[in-house]
């Protein structure tokens, strides 16, 4: 983990699926918590958003789009 990002904690798939379970949840964990750069609702699927979180699509994140600006 970085050192500047100190709050960061790791869940378990049970532990995630417990806690988010609408798109819209999971939707705005990524685009406000983990600061993914992500298209609007309508244009994502939960599937999509899964894919996210389980490490099997990439994303870009709002500090990666500012770190190579």
């Amino acid at each position: 983990m970085d050192s500047r990002q100190p709050n960061l904690k790791r869940m378990t798939t049970s532990e995630f699926s417990a806690k988010f379970r609408s798109k819209n949840e999971v939707f705005a964990f990524l685009s406000i918590d983990v600061e993914v750069y992500l298209p609007s609702k309508e244009c994502v699927t939960i599937y999509f958003l899964k894919d996210l979180v389980n490490g099997n699509k990439k994303c870009k994140c709002c500090r990666q789009l500012i770190t190579s600006l």
